[in-house]
């Protein structure tokens, strides 16, 4: 007969962890790809940023590397550290949306603050990274097929391409990071073998 949850626990953590495949090492290739994008739309058109070097600059630079050591370094034991990273590119992308039209900050600002929340609790045990994999391939394919595509992308300058790519890095990142997350196995069992 199975035992019911002791009260007071309605759901059981689990502890992530980056698997070691290639999807690990493609995200923090594309997180370094992002980081290096940024810093050459930076170097090749400095009056771009307009004085917001901190913001548009600094701080997705700053979040990419970090997100990438952090899955490469520590992705195996301690992949909740990957959460703070995960965070300042929230900044950066809720920062970057000031100058977007009021419906669409609405729309990205809670996509993004939906990023934060989600990935936050799986990083931190709760079982849903599956939800992660929608909630970054979907916003993916809408920038590919729809925002770059047919709307803006023919219209785009060299800057606002190299800006986009880099955009587009991390969101590629991410989704391949989650696609990489395995969860450990419970305490007792044997861990799966691929």
């Amino acid at each position: 007969m199975q035992q019911n949850a002791p009260a007071g626990r309605g759901c059981r953590r689990v502890r992530y962890r980056m698997a070691r495949r290639p999807g690990t090492w493609l995200a923090a290739g594309l997180m370094a790809l992002s980081a290096a994008l940024r810093l050459f739309w930076r170097a090749r058109w400095p009056e771009a940023a307009g004085g917001r070097d901190a913001a548009l600059v600094l701080l997705p630079v700053l979040s990419c590397l970090l997100y990438a050591a952090c899955i490469l370094l520590w992705g195996r034991q301690r992949l909740w550290c990957s959460f703070f990273p995960a965070a300042g590119g929230v900044l950066f992308f809720l920062l970057k949306a000031e100058t977007f039209a009021w419906w669409h900050r609405l729309l990205c600002t809670a996509l993004y603050l939906a990023v934060a929340l989600l990935y936050g609790l799986t990083v931190f045990g709760l079982p849903i990274r599956r939800l992660l994999i929608p909630l970054f391939g979907l916003p993916l394919a809408f920038h590919l097929l729809v925002e770059d595509l047919l709307l803006a992308g023919p219209g785009y300058t060299a800057a606002q391409w190299v800006q986009e790519l880099s955009v587009l890095a991390i969101m590629a990142a991410l989704l391949a990071a989650a696609r990489t997350m395995e969860a450990d196995p419970p305490p007792g069992r044997r861990p799966r073998l691929l």
